[in-house]
């Protein structure tokens, strides 16, 4: 579809995404990577903006194009841009060129950059392109693919099977468990709960086959905290932990609060053993709802 309107489009797009992370690689002296993750998670997220516009019975194209370029600003210029501010202006204007240069109307242009900058904008949030990007990026860490990044980035890390449960599932399933309430549109929301479900049931399963197999005693308890970005809702924090001391094996009591960050509200929890002193720390910010 993209092609047939805007021929060669595509692979601009991908030229400018991974020249930026190459460039940002080299900088941060970690060249050496022939394979783009951006490139991969940017064409993911087309392909689901695409999917939800069609279930939403609105024009496809702008949807989809205008996730091409959700990511486009990460790495402008060599540099991680890590506000979202920031990013959505490098996004955008990369993508006023590109698209500029492809011939795209003017009508069709100001729709497209106008979903890009408001894509985390919560005050535009009735902007039904940006309304479908923002579902598509999220839906794209969940499920199936979610589970392949959790583990991709668990090895970068360099960071064993057990290490990696304690330091971030935590966060993973209270992700999946939010990501309903965290869609725009009835299309994104339906998927969700399908997604929400297949994440939560396999690291279930997985937790399972490690205690049966001696590797960890690790179980999901459930919390429910009020947001402190709106005293009237709740969230499910979905804590992947030991109920027992990793030192000394007695039981031991989580306790958490959460605090203000650059980026968000970030949920820090702590468990603490009051015989032998061992302690367990986990932070992570609160799924965006």
């Amino acid at each position: 579809m993209v092609e047939e309107r805007f021929p060669g489009l595509i692979a601009n797009v991908r030229e400018e995404i991974e020249n930026s992370e190459k460039e940002f690689e080299i900088q941060s002296g970690n060249a050496g990577s022939s394979e783009s993750r951006l490139w991969e998670h940017t064409t993911h997220v087309a392909s689901l903006a695409f999917r939800l516009a069609r279930a939403e019975n609105r024009p496809p194209l702008i949807p989809t194009i205008a996730a091409l370029f959700h990511d486009a600003g990460k790495f402008a210029g060599g540099r991680y841009h890590d506000e979202d501010t920031i990013e959505e202006e490098k996004s955008a204007e990369t993508a006023i060129r590109i698209l500029g240069e492809a011939g795209m109307k003017p009508a069709e242009l100001a729709k497209t950059i106008a979903g890009v900058k408001a894509l985390y904008n919560e005050k535009a949030s009735k902007n039904h392109i940006a309304a479908i990007v923002h579902d598509a990026d999220f839906l794209s860490k969940s499920g199936a693919m979610g589970v392949a990044a959790f583990f991709t980035k668990a090895t970068l890390r360099g960071r064993a099977l057990e290490s990696a449960m304690l330091g971030w599932l935590s966060k993973e399933l209270t992700y999946a468990a939010c990501l309903p309430q965290n869609m725009r549109t009835a299309a994104g929301k339906k998927l969700a709960e399908q997604k929400s479900r297949d994440t939560i049931g396999f690291f279930r399963k997985l937790l399972r086959e490690m205690r049966e197999s001696g590797l960890a005693e690790l179980r999901i308890r459930r919390l429910r905290i009020l947001d402190p970005r709106s005293r009237k809702k709740n969230l499910e924090i979905l804590l992947a932990a030991s109920h027992k001391c990793l030192k000394c094996g007695l039981s031991w009591q989580p306790a958490w609060f959460t605090e203000d960050g650059v980026k968000c509200t970030k949920l820090n929890v702590e468990w603490h053993c009051s015989d032998c002193g061992g302690e367990l720390n986990t932070s992570f910010c609160l799924p965006e709802m």
